[in-house]
C-alpha cells in the first residue's frame, strides 16, 4: 500500500531515516513494523510541513500515522495513492470504489475472472 502524507515539521531523509529500519509503535499496536518497501519527501509546502509517499507492505491499523508519531512527527493529512504494484486509486473519490477490470484481476491477482453474465444454474438432485 502506498500513502501520501502530510506531516508535521521539516523532515530530511535523515530525520527518517529509522523508517528504512522498521518503527517501533508500541507493543499494543504490534511492536516493530516491517522496514517500509519506498519512501520519498515529495515537498516542503512550508517550513512546518513536509509531504511524504511512503509505501508499507503490512497493514496494521493506523500504521502510517504510528510510525510518523514514534518519530516525532504527526500525520495531519493521509491518502492512500496505490495498492499493489499495479492498482492505482486515481479517479476514485473519497468514500467511493470502483470494479476491478478482467485485466485487473488477472494481472494484479493471477485469479482468473468469473464470467459474471453467465451463472452456473447447477441443482443438488
Amino acid at each position: 500500500k502506498t500513502y501520501e502524507a502530510v506531516i508535521m515539521g521539516h523532515h530530511s531523509e535523515k530525520s527518517l531515516q529509522q523508517l528504512w529500519e522498521g518503527v517501533d509503535i508500541g507493543s499494543k499496536y504490534g511492536g516493530i513494523t516491517k522496514p517500509v518497501e519506498d519512501f520519498q519527501i515529495l515537498d516542503h509546502p512550508n517550513h512546518k510541513s513536509t509531504i511524504v509517499s511512503v509505501t508499507i507492505s503490512e497493514g496494521k491499523n493506523r500504521q502510517v500515522r504510528r510510525m510518523f508519531h514514534a518519530l516525532g512527527s504527526g500525520v495531519m493529512k493521509l491518502k492512500r495513492t496505490k495498492i499493489g504494484e499495479h492498482l492505482c486509486l486515481d479517479g476514485v473519490e473519497e468514500n467511493c470504489w470502483r470494479l476491478l477490470s478482467e485485466d485487473e484481476i488477472q494481472r494484479c491477482l493471477g485469479w482468473k475472472a468469473r464470467d459474471l453474465e453467465k451463472p452456473d444454474h447447477r441443482t443438488n438432485i
